[in-house]
């Protein structure tokens, strides 16, 4: 886990830092809502990995529960976040926090699918 924690840090501190130096998503990486997104999403998976780790410990079913549910839970939240940044705030930033957030989301996906495998390879079962 401790491994993970580390990969999941640089690739988020990264993913903020490339935020900052591309030019076409440096005004918008400027302000509160792109390094929202990127804490966010750094929480969640965390998060996410924990229960996974928790839920693998149980049993197979309850892992597979667990892996169905933090899909769904990053999966619906990128929906409300995104709806409520176009209702709140919108603005001409709104195509810059949207694909900023899908970015984010994506390689954090990955990040999570990753240790999920590696959690379910080390199954005792």
């Amino acid at each position: 886990m401790k491994t993970f924690l580390v990969n999941l840090t640089l690739v988020n501190v990264a993913l903020y830092s490339a935020g900052r130096v591309l030019p076409v998503f440096d005004d918008f990486a400027r302000t509160w809502p792109w390094f929202a997104i990127v804490l966010f999403y750094f929480a969640l998976t965390a998060l996410l990995v924990a229960w996974l780790n928790r839920a693998s410990r149980r049993s197979p079913i309850q892992f597979v529960t667990a892996v169905n549910g933090s899909t769904a839970l990053k999966m619906l939240t990128s929906l409300a976040a995104v709806t409520i940044y176009l209702v709140t705030i919108g603005g001409e930033h709104r195509i810059h926090f949207a694909l900023g957030l899908f970015t984010v989301f994506a390689f954090n996906t990955v990040l999570l699918v990753v240790e999920a495998q590696k959690i379910s390879k080390n199954r005792p079962d």
